[in-house]
């Protein structure tokens, strides 16, 4: 038997005036979990749409990662035990820490992301961390969030570089997904997420820049919407649809491995990820494909180089990466030369460049 649940969501301005509406079925009180930031820019607006409608019973620190401790510490929360259901709001962490905790307790749990940034918000899946902060393990709840409210006005408001890294992260998903399931005979569900996840990049790339600009401008226009969609929700729904094994492959590998190599700076997840996904295209010969993605990298200021991740030496980082269960389902071997020849051809774009402008 398989029970597929698919995301379901509200967009806009005025997303929170539903949120009576689609919840009032499964209860009169809640419990929100979220970040410091996101809950000061998004929780009076909630509370204002649920005000003589659904009660609050408190408003928790999700505790600053994506831990199995944090989301065990929630559980204790007698706030969270008494709540009829869980909104969790926030950024992928902390989405990704509710999440756990609702399903393990037993409760319905909608989101409410106030960054565009990933597609925890829809998904089944989420991203755990150690107490370090290195990567621990991808782990499925039994299904993604009742609803999620997609509050464009916050979007538009949240920091930028969110926004910036999420168009990274959602342009993997297309190429990831596509290497993964190449010359297999998919069931329907898997079928649909890889058609799907054909259809990806292509609007990223035509409305990112506009979306970006919304931000700088603090305005929720239609290319925003349009791209928030895109990485929130129809990253998501492929997500729901592929397997684990599916979902990820050279891009998320170096980024999983990112984690634990000593680098300059901080980077964000999506950032890393996009550096990763132009390895993957170069790698696999899309140099057509890859080249579309660079020149995209080059004006948003995406990584598009080691140096841009904090790295100069790739050694330990492919070693790293090539322990990772990303790299389980790959249509071919992918060995430390392919990604070491991979790296070198990247950065040589770079010094191509310089040597043009010149």
């Amino acid at each position: 038997m398989t029970n597929q649940f698919l995301p379901s969501y509200t967009i806009g301005t005025d997303a929170y005036d539903s949120v009576y509406d689609v919840c009032h079925h499964f209860g009169k009180t809640a419990v929100l979990i979220g970040g410091h930031k996101s809950r000061a820019a998004a929780e009076p607006l909630l509370r204002k749409a649920l005000e003589g409608k659904m009660e609050i019973l408190a408003s928790l620190y999700y505790g600053g990662d994506a831990t199995f401790e944090n989301a065990e510490a929630l559980k204790e929360n007698e706030a969270f035990q008494k709540a009829d259901m869980v909104f969790a709001m926030g950024g992928g962490r902390a989405i990704d820490t509710a999440k756990k905790a609702a399903a393990e307790a037993g409760k319905p749990y909608f989101t409410f992301p106030t960054l565009a940034s990933n597609c925890a918000p829809v998904t089944a899946v989420g991203a755990y961390y150690y107490e370090d902060h290195t990567f621990r393990q991808v782990y499925y709840v039994d299904r993604p969030s009742y609803h999620t409210f997609i509050h464009t006005g916050v979007i538009a408001n949240a920091p930028r570089e969110y926004l910036w890294a999420g168009i990274g992260d959602a342009l993997s998903k297309q190429y990831e997904v596509e290497f993964s399931a190449r010359g297999d005979v998919l069931p329907y569900g898997r079928n649909l997420g890889v058609t799907l996840a054909g259809t990806c990049s292509q609007g990223l790339l035509e409305y990112g820049e506009a979306a970006l600009r919304s931000v700088d401008e603090k305005t929720a226009g239609e290319a925003l919407e349009y791209v928030a969609q895109n990485i929130i929700c129809s990253t998501g729904i492929i997500s729901n649809l592929e397997p684990e094994d599916y979902n990820s492959s050279v891009a998320h590998a170096l980024y999983n491995s990112h984690t634990g190599v000593a680098h300059e700076g901080s980077h964000l997840h999506g950032a890393v990820v996009c550096y990763g996904t132009l390895v993957l295209l170069t790698l696999d010969g899309q140099l057509e494909e890859r080249d579309r993605l660079y020149a995209f990298c080059e004006r948003t200021h995406l990584p598009h180089s080691l140096s841009d991740i904090g790295l100069t030496d790739p050694e330990e980082l492919i070693a790293n990466a090539l322990t990772k269960p990303d790299l389980h389902k790959v249509p071919y071997p992918v060995t430390a030369e392919l990604l070491r020849k991979a790296i070198a051809d990247v950065e040589a774009l770079k010094k191509q460049k310089k040597g043009d402008v010149k």
